[in-house]
Parts: structure tokens; sequence; C-alpha cells
């Protein structure tokens, strides 16, 4: 007799805790390397609340990060070679574990694979005039990998962190740790090729769990207004959908986006879409760019920035707090509207996450990250996370669909 779709059980992806995940990669450096590190550290997830594809124009971004983590164990050597094994690295692109290399010889991410992401962040620090070391580095994590839930940039931070220690860098500040974020941006945007515009690195570095930060990026760095997450006082959580649907942002689909963007300001005669948000009668300005997609693409983005301020109201407010989240919620579904009709970066799966999600009665959903698959999130009622996860997954298993992970913020 077939099961029913609705008796199958979420998968639920469970965070580690910080000792489990230092014993992990303290236990993977010393099997590999034959030695003990001498430096720890880790790095969240990020999970974006509103304000997509707006960070590489200027604009707001509103986001918190994961209980997710990746660790790193690292150590200094006294010459020049790296040596970097990661217990994900037989899961993705790339040598199976272990990486091995010359600092002198890294001028490019061609045939790294996984591992660019990690020298990526030593060449960047060197490009940058910092001292350098060999290291030995181990990595383990359970942030998902290509989820739409920042796991490159985690790992990039994580391994910026290591960096600091074992070469004695000295950048534990605050400004310290924005230094560390411009250098894993720039192992990003020119050693691995992706044109990311930073959300992700200034979330990770500067966003303590249980909170979440507003990124101004009209300037850079940009500047940083850390906001109480109030949703658990409420009974509400964020229930993060992962559709097993797998992306690569090396591809030309971002870039495109990021250009459209660039070339609406252009012939909108502004620095950037920031500058056409905070202008005077900016819907009208924006209907006047003549190429639809570059108009839908614009449009996007000044409307994602209204929705950053309003969430970020509603979050700071003092009204009825039932009113403010159904506020914020219907804000989060005009947000995955917008993404995917404007800016066309949703999918199938993705759509689905968030059809479902609505119809169970979340007070908002959107996908989260860059889209092209990857993740959606949900507002929902802690006490209906599991029966809205067990609809979802119904749905999933109705279009049979690769089966959805779950996990909460």
């Amino acid at each position: 007799m077939a099961q029913n779709p609705e008796d199958l059980a979420p998968l639920w992806r469970i965070p580690w805790t910080t000792e489990h995940g230092e014993a992990r990669a303290r236990e993977l450096f010393h099997h590999t390397f034959g030695a003990a590190p001498t430096t720890f550290q880790s790095a969240p997830g990020r999970v974006t609340l509103i304000g997509d594809h707006t960070d590489y124009a200027g604009g707001l971004c509103l986001t918190t990060v994961l209980d997710h983590q990746t660790f790193v164990a690292a150590r200094a050597r006294d010459d020049a070679r790296v040596r970097v094994v990661s217990a994900q690295g037989g899961l993705v692109e790339g040598p199976d574990h272990v990486w091995e290399g010359d600092l002198t010889a890294l001028t490019h991410a061609n045939g790294l694979g996984w591992a660019r992401h990690v020298v990526g962040v030593l060449w960047a620090l060197m490009e940058r005039g910092f001292a350098s070391r060999g290291m030995d580095i181990a990595i383990d994590s359970c942030v998902p990998i290509g989820a739409g839930l920042g796991s490159s940039a985690s790992l990039q931070c994580a391994v910026a962190l290591a960096v600091n220690d074992c070469w004695e860098l000295l950048l534990d500040s605050p400004e310290g740790r924005s230094e560390l974020a411009e250098a894993a941006i720039d192992a990003e945007t020119r050693f691995v090729q992706v044109p990311t515009g930073g959300l992700d690195h200034y979330s990770i570095m500067q966003c303590e769990r249980g909170q979440a930060v507003l990124l101004d990026f009209a300037t850079r760095p940009p500047v940083l207004t850390q906001l109480p997450l109030y949703f658990p006082e409420y009974g509400l959580c964020l229930l993060v959908i992962d559709t097993s649907e797998r992306r690569d942002l090396r591809d030309a689909h971002y870039a495109k986006r990021r250009a459209s963007c660039e070339a609406a300001a252009r012939q909108l005669g502004a620095p950037s879409l920031r500058d056409v948000f905070e202008s005077p009668q900016w819907l009208r300005r924006v209907n006047q760019l003549r190429d639809p997609v570059v108009r839908a693409r614009a449009r996007h983005v000044v409307t994602e920035l209204h929705r950053v301020r309003l969430i970020t109201d509603e979050l700071a407010g003092t009204g009825p707090a039932h009113e403010r989240f159904v506020n914020a919620g219907k804000a989060m579904y005009r947000s995955h509207a917008s993404l995917d009709v404007d800016f066309k970066v949703s999918t199938d799966a993705l759509n689905l996450a968030v059809d479902s999600a609505f119809r169970v009665g979340a007070l908002g959903a959107r996908l989260v990250g860059a889209g092209f698959g990857g993740s959606a999130i949900a507002l929902v009622r802690r006490t209906q996370v599991e029966t809205t996860a067990r609809l979802i997954n119904a749905a999933f298993a109705d279009r049979t669909l690769a089966r959805p992970a779950f996990l909460t913020v």
C-alpha cells in the first residue's frame, strides 16, 4: 500500500553545538596532519529577512544568521605550503578531501574546486599587504551547501578569522572584522569570480545570533544597525525550507542581473539604484526605462528597498504586535513575487515552497538569497512549525520533486 505523502516525516537539519563542531574540526585536523591545531574559529550561515539583490545597488538589506556554522581548525607553518582538508570535500566540485599548494603560486582559482574559497582568502589578505605564512587548515560544516544560506561566505569568514590568528593580524575589533569581511569579499569577487555585493560576508562577520542587522550599502563599509529579533518573544520563528535544488552563482545569470541594475542606474543618470529609490517620483522614473528587462530589474530593487524599510520599521515599532508581524509577512510575500516576476530568479520548487506556506497559514514567505534554487523562508507560529513542514513536505512529494529539508531560526 502506497504511503500517504502527508505521513512522510519532514527531514530536519539540526545544528551542531560549537563544542561538537570544534571537536569534529580538531579531530579532522589531527587525523589529516598528525598534529594539534593552534586556533579554532567558526562562522554561521546567513538568512536574508528582506533585501536580496539590493547590496550591489547601494541599497538596504535586513539579515540574520543561523545556528548552523562552519568550523575551522588551523595551524601556521614555517614555510609557504598550504594544506587544506574539508569533511565536505567529497560532496562538491574539486579535490576529494585534501588540497595542497604553495602561497607563492596563488594567482587564480582555475582547477581548485571547493578549495578556491579557502585559498582565495589567503590570496586576498596577501593582496592587501599582510605578511603571510603557510597554513594547515581543517574544515567541517553543518551549513547546507548551495542552499542560498551563505555557505561559501560562512566558510570564507571562518577561514579569515583563523588566518587572523595564525598570521597575528590583530583584526579583532569591529573595524578589523570589517577588514576581514572585505578580504573575504575580494576572495569571492576577484579570485572565485562571483560578483557578490557583500551582504553575506558583512552579515556573518557582524551579526550575533538572536539579532538582526540592517546593512546600508550606500557607503563601504556599510553602515550597520543592530536590531533585536523579536520573533521568539511573540511565539513566532522563521522556518527555512531547503528545496534541495542546488545552484552555482558562477554561471552568467547572477552577473546579468547585476549588470541590468547597473545599466538602469546609468540610463537614469544616477550613481546607483539607491539614489533612484531616494528620489521623488522614483517609480515614475523607473517606468521611463525603455528596455522591459532593465525596467523590471530596476523595479524589483527600488520596491525591495521600500519593503526593507517597511519591515525594519515594523520590527522596531510599538504598535500591536500581531498587526506589525502581519504587515511584515505581507511584505515578504510581495518580495517573493517581485523576485519571481521582475527579477526572474525563482524556480518551480521555490514557488511551491512559498505557495504551500501561504496555504497553511504562514504570515509571510519568500525565497532567500540570490535565488536560482536554494531555500525559502516562512514566518510561522512556533506551534505550527511541525505541521507546516509536514504539509510542505507533502506538496513536494505530490509533485515528485526532490525532498526538501527544514531548519529554524
